[in-house]
């Protein structure tokens, strides 16, 4: 049984939606606090322990721990399962849509990722510019990834 290129490449997309959405809360939270964006570690925003990796899996870890915190038991605001799954949703579709054109849908990704990003965080322009370098370090990284993954399966 083989699986489909296209269906790899929607599951990966969907995936990186959904870790782009994750970091898009951390990102919203933080640049509204001028706090570091890449080098201190996830925290509750509640009681501030650090949180594991397998506590920040998109939409996975709300749902898995009842959304509450792991340390204090206190309830995880629900936008951040809602902005993670909106992503996923997003990045799914406009995969769909814009499959035969992976130049279209990243770029379409990382044109949501910067309106989002703008219309949440203003005012805070040196961190929001910082959240946007990031950003489009993410999506260039993975945008390589998929074009090669695109273009070899275009020769089979």
């Amino acid at each position: 049984m083989t699986i489909s290129p296209f269906w790899i490449l929607f599951l990966c997309s969907m995936a990186f939606g959904g870790i782009i959405g994750a970091y898009f809360g951390t990102a919203d939270y933080r640049v509204r606090r001028d706090e570091p964006l890449i080098t201190s570690r996830c925290y509750c925003p509640l009681c501030g322990h650090p949180l594991s990796p397998f506590q920040q899996i998109p939409v996975v870890s709300w749902f898995l721990l009842g959304g509450r915190c792991y340390y204090c038991h206190e309830p995880v605001p629900v936008r951040y399962p809602l902005i993670e799954g909106g992503f996923l949703a997003y990045y799914g579709v406009s995969f769909c849509v814009l499959w035969g054109h992976p130049l279209l849908a990243v770029v379409s990704w990382f044109l949501f990722v910067c309106a989002l990003l703008l219309w949440r965080c203003d005012r805070h322009y040196r961190s929001m510019a910082k959240a946007l370098a990031v950003f489009a370090g993410y999506h260039g990284v993975y945008g390589l990834v998929f074009f090669c993954v695109y273009a070899a399966t275009r020769t089979i």
